[in-house]
This record gives structure tokens, C-alpha cells and sequence, in this order.
């Protein structure tokens, strides 16, 4: 449960209101969207969803399966014929949907690459052709399975509960800067950061001392919310 924080004037010294910011309230994670689905459990059916955080691409990887069909817009590059008789290399937006054969999750990139059979008809790809599908976030995608077992139907629930995803926030702060981490299942990621000015503790300075914690306090509780 959150814990409520307290106000800023009843904290009477520097270091208790530092000792009452790390304990303030968590932040929920913005969790994956969950956009659409058509499914029965232990059943057939459909999921379209839309990674936001990179904890989501992880969820991603371990809800997709070998044998599942997956549709997202993707880019291929596919050759013309140009008017000076040569071939031109074109990039081409296109939306196709494979069966999964591989899932292969890159972390330090960001993204989640699929690898499967092309079953869309059009005109660049054939049936049956290789595809690689890169998931990204705010990028959705429809993940269709045969098959939706207990195990997937949790993995949804817990990637798209923000109460499931968020398991804890840390701020490390001294004095003018403050970085606010979000630890969740897989995957820490930095969610803010704050730095402000403060002027020296003595001499002429002093009297704007007070005023300028209060303020670098009170910017850091508006990002932890």
C-alpha cells in the first residue's frame, strides 16, 4: 500500500525530509496495454497488445511460443526496377503475420526479434518466406495462439496489471540531484531524474538555502507520484 507523505512544513530539518521522501509513495508502472482480445482459455483465439515499458517486451518474449502466428507492421526492403534499366533497393512499410519459429530478446537494443513463416499474402512477401519481426515499444502487435493456457492468461494479467508490474521504486538523492529507479520483475530502469541548484549552506547565501531543499523536495515528490 502507498504511504501517504507528509507535508513539506511539518519535516523539520533536512534529513528528516529526506528520510521521509525515500519512504514516500511508489509510483505505479505504466503497464502493456491490452487493446483487444478475442480468446477463451484453454482455447483458440486472439490478443492485441501494446508494449510500453521495457519490462513489457520481456512479458512479450515469454508469452510468444513456437507454433503461435504473430502480426505486426514491419519494414522490408524489396528491389525495383528503375527507369535507367537497373534496381533500386526501397524500403517498404508493410503489416504481415508470420508462425513463430524463433524469439530471440535484445535487451541492450530494446526490442524483441521474431522469427516465422510469412502466411499474409501481398506483393513483397511471399507465402511461406522468412520474416523477422522486430516488436518495439508503443508498436502493437496480435499474438494468435491455439491454445491459451493458464500460464499465458497469468503472463497478460501481470504485464498489463500495473499493480502486478510495479514492485518497487528507489530514489538515491544527495543535495540538488535525485535519480528515481523503477525495479520490476526483470528489468531496473531509470524513470526520472531530477537536479536543481542549491545555494552554499554558508555565508551570504544561506538565507535562499532553506527555500531552494524545499523546492528540490518538492520536485521530487511530483515525479514520484
Amino acid at each position: 500500500p502507498r504511504i501517504p507523505s507528509p507535508p513539506l512544513a511539518a519535516v523539520p530539518d533536512s534529513k528528516n525530509r529526506l528520510a521521509k521522501i525515500l519512504a514516500a509513495r511508489i509510483p505505479a508502472a505504466a503497464a502493456m496495454k491490452l487493446v483487444h482480445r478475442n480468446l477463451a482459455r484453454n482455447g483458440p483465439g486472439s490478443a492485441k497488445l501494446l508494449p510500453e515499458e521495457e519490462d513489457d517486451l520481456w512479458h512479450a518474449y515469454n508469452l510468444i511460443a513456437v507454433g503461435d502466428s504473430l502480426q505486426a507492421v514491419t519494414v522490408r526492403k524489396v528491389l525495383r526496377d528503375s527507369a535507367s534499366g537497373g534496381r533500386d533497393a526501397e524500403r517498404v512499410k508493410l503489416k504481415l503475420e508470420i508462425v513463430v519459429e524463433s524469439v530471440d530478446y535484445d535487451k541492450e537494443g530494446n526490442v524483441l526479434r521474431v522469427r516465422g513463416k510469412n502466411i499474409t499474402e501481398n506483393d513483397h512477401v511471399k507465402i511461406g518466406q522468412f520474416h523477422t519481426l522486430e516488436l518495439e515499444l508503443k508498436r502493437p502487435f496480435v499474438l494468435r495462439k491455439e491454445y491459451w493456457d493458464w500460464l499465458a492468461l497469468d503472463t497478460i494479467q501481470q504485464a498489463c496489471d500495473p499493480t502486478a508490474s510495479a514492485d518497487l521504486a528507489v530514489i538515491l538523492m544527495q543535495e540538488g540531484l535525485a535519480h528515481l529507479f523503477l525495479i520490476g520483475r526483470s528489468i531496473t530502469a531509470t524513470r526520472s531524474r531530477v537536479e536543481t541548484s542549491i545555494p552554499r549552506k554558508h555565508g551570504p547565501a544561506i538565507a535562499g538555502y532553506e527555500s531552494a531543499l524545499k523546492k528540490f523536495f518538492e520536485h521530487v515528490l511530483q515525479v514520484s507520484t
